[in-house]
């Protein structure tokens, strides 16, 4: 019976372990908390990563599949071409043992000629003039007066690889023909006879010296248009950061292409990817507002916005020439870009605030271009 007693005293006496248990209990909240605390914070951290790996993803399937336009406006074009030019040059050389000086007057004007194949990623710049002479040959006694005249056709190819404008090769079509204006020599018989034996010898050197004369004219000409298509090329290159914009806003791969088309009043280059069905501009594109234009499908994360507005400001400001004569010296220094939406497209237009001087220049241009064709 003690035995038993003292084993229900200790079953009696269990009602002590509980206070261990309720003690224990108490502390099994704190420490569920605490482990549950730790997985949630993990499990968000997951999620968290899985987000924004999601997010990440989303943006290169964006990149990938975008499609980006560029428009520029030929009179932008011809703006960075050489001017109409009106020169008069002083010409001194020797030919045959003559010293002959006097000046040559040379007009022309360049032309961007229409291309019969629109697909085709080139323009093909024109600078079409003609060049007056005037000279007198002196050797000996004999002074020889002469008149000529030069027309000329220098072209060359301008093309787009997708990403930069590339120059090519200078041509020219050069002809030139001189006339005999005078003769003078000795007075008396002694200038009579040598006149009259000089007359047919300088007929006879004719072909030669107006030879000699068109490929001098070739020379200075494709030296002084080769390097004014060198900087136009140059200028278009640093004025149009399209190759920064694409790789900003596309992923490169094999899919993405490169387009090209050249429409009356403006070129187009776009960067699209071939799986991509979309991209079509909205009606409101078929009018150009702007000499530049950048259509950019869906609008970019405002991070990418304020890159790609740093990177068109230089060629909004290229602008400030045309924009101080047409607005208050205030207005020119506060414009700038204002981007905007239409439809699904995120645009930018570039110089729209001077845009009557371009647009409207351009459909004279045209008119010329298409009878240069």
């Amino acid at each position: 019976m003690p035995l038993l007693f003292g084993a229900g005293s200790a079953l009696t006496a269990s009602p002590e372990a509980p206070a261990e248990t309720r003690a224990g209990q108490a502390t099994l909240p704190a420490a569920a908390e605490h482990a549950v605390t730790t997985a949630v914070e993990a499990v968000a951290g997951k999620v968290a990563a899985e987000a924004a790996t999601a997010g990440e993803r989303l943006p290169t399937e964006w990149l990938k599949n975008r499609s980006l336009v560029l428009r520029v406006s030929k009179e932008f074009i011809r703006q960075h071409t050489p001017a109409v030019v009106d020169k008069h040059t002083p010409v001194d050389r020797w030919l045959f043992g003559a010293h002959i000086t006097g000046t040559a007057i040379t007009n022309g004007r360049p032309v961007m000629a229409k291309q019969p194949d629109d697909t085709k990623p080139m323009i093909v710049l024109h600078f079409q003039g003609t060049t007056t002479t005037k000279t007198v040959a002196n050797k000996g006694s004999l002074k020889i007066w002469n008149k000529g005249r030069a027309t000329f056709d220098v072209r060359r190819e301008i093309s787009f690889d997708g990403l930069d404008f590339q120059k090519g090769h200078r041509t020219i079509d050069c002809s030139y023909q001189s006339t005999l204006t005078g003769i003078g020599g000795p007075p008396g018989l002694r200038g009579w006879v040598t006149r009259t034996l000089a007359r047919p010898l300088i007929e006879r050197q004719r072909p030669t010296a107006d030879s000699v004369a068109r490929a001098d004219l070739q020379k200075t000409i494709l030296e002084a248009f080769g390097k004014q298509t060198d900087k136009l090329v140059a200028d278009l290159n640093a004025n149009l950061p399209w190759k920064e914009t694409v790789a900003l806003l596309t992923q490169a791969g094999p899919g993405r292409q490169r387009q090209f088309s050249a429409m009356p009043k403006w070129i187009e280059a776009r960067s699209v990817h071939i799986d991509q069905q979309g991209g079509q501009l909205p009606e409101e594109s078929n009018v150009l507002h702007a000499p530049i234009e950048l259509w950019v499908q869906g609008e970019p994360r405002s991070s990418v916005t304020g890159q790609l507005l740093s990177l068109w400001n230089a060629t909004h400001r290229s602008f400030d020439r045309f924009r101080e004569t047409v607005l208050p010296t205030s207005a020119a220094e506060e414009s700038g870009i204002q981007p905007e939406m239409v439809g699904d497209w995120w645009v930018i237009r570039i110089g729209s605030d001077v845009a009557d001087r371009f647009l409207k220049k351009n459909s004279s241009a045209v008119q010329a271009e298409a009878a240069s064709s």
